[in-house]
C-alpha cells in the first residue's frame, strides 16, 4: 500500500466505516469478520477505488472551473482602462 493515500479517514470515520462493513457481510454473506480482516478489505477498497473517483472529481470539475475562470477574466477585462 502507498504511503500517499488519495483518501484519508480520520479515526472517527474509520471506525464506523469498519463497523458497517462487518454488518454489511454479516447481513448480505452471513460472513463474520473481524476487526483486521475488515481493515484489510476497507484498505484495499479504499487503494483500489481512490485513483478513479479522485479522477472523476477532477473530471467533474473541470466544466465548473472552466465557466469561473472564465467570468473572471471576463470581469478583469471589463475593468480595464482604455
Amino acid at each position: 500500500m502507498s504511503k500517499d493515500k488519495l483518501i484519508k479517514l480520520s479515526d472517527e470515520a474509520e471506525v464506523m466505516v469498519l463497523d458497517q462493513l462487518r454488518d454489511y457481510m454479516s447481513e448480505e454473506f452471513e460472513l463474520d469478520i473481524g476487526n483486521l480482516p475488515a481493515k484489510f478489505l476497507l484498505d484495499f477498497i479504499i487503494e483500489t477505488l481512490s485513483p478513479h473517483l479522485y479522477n472523476q472529481v477532477v473530471d467533474d470539475m473541470e466544466p465548473w472551473l472552466y465557466d469561473r475562470f472564465t467570468g473572471i477574466l471576463e470581469d478583469m477585462h471589463s475593468v480595464k482602462k482604455d
